[in-house]
């Protein structure tokens, strides 16, 4: 998937939605379903064994949401005072990610954002496989990287964040199955935060 391709695709399946991770539990409350990635929802991990708890529940649900071999991609986004074509030293660390697309945000939430102050989202394709992103799962969990995992075929948004995973999947059905049966990975809090 080139990035007109890609474009195209979120634009006619994501229509009210900007490429911004934190952004989508609200604008698809309905199909939206949080998971923590510790016990007790505990935010981050302090050993390897909460580490490999972390990996081990975020490639199980990845692997069941989307299926091992299959197309993804993965996104990552910068924000940016002024316009640039600069790709952040961060993405290198997981690949060639090219410029998809640049969100004015300062034109979208005028009150929160001064003029000149961009999001730039980049991609790359993938093909998802057991195991095959637990660098970038680490970092996400350090919080030390942002990204989203988008598999077309499956109409289906992962956005790991540090502490959980915000999924976002193509029906009321689907999420409710899934909060049945990962209700020992949700968060106690009614909003589902």
């Amino acid at each position: 998937m080139n990035p007109e391709e890609f474009n195209k695709y979120w634009d006619k399946n994501y229509p009210e939605a900007n490429l911004i991770g934190h952004e989508l539990k609200n604008v698809y409350p309905n199909t939206w379903l949080r998971i923590h990635s510790l016990p007790e929802s505990k935010r981050y991990a302090e050993t390897e064994d909460e580490y490999q708890i972390i990996l081990s529940r975020q490639n199980k649900l990845i692997s069941e949401l989307i299926g091992e071999n299959t197309e993804i991609v993965i996104t990552s986004g910068q924000y940016e005072m002024g316009l640039t074509d600069e790709i952040s030293y961060e993405l290198s660390d997981f690949g060639i990610f090219e410029k998809c697309r640049t969100i004015e945000l300062h034109k979208i939430y005028p009150e929160e954002y001064e003029d000149d102050f961009y999001y730039d989202v980049y991609f790359r394709n993938d093909i998802w496989k057991l195991d095959s992103q637990n660098e970038i799962l680490r970092s996400i969990a350090d919080d030390d990287f942002r990204a989203m995992f988008i598999a077309p075929k499956k109409k289906c948004i992962i956005a790991p964040y540090d502490g959980g995973m915000d999924i976002i999947v193509d029906s009321q059905g689907k999420r409710d199955g899934l909060k049945a049966k990962y209700k020992d990975w949700l968060s106690e809090r009614e909003d589902g935060l």
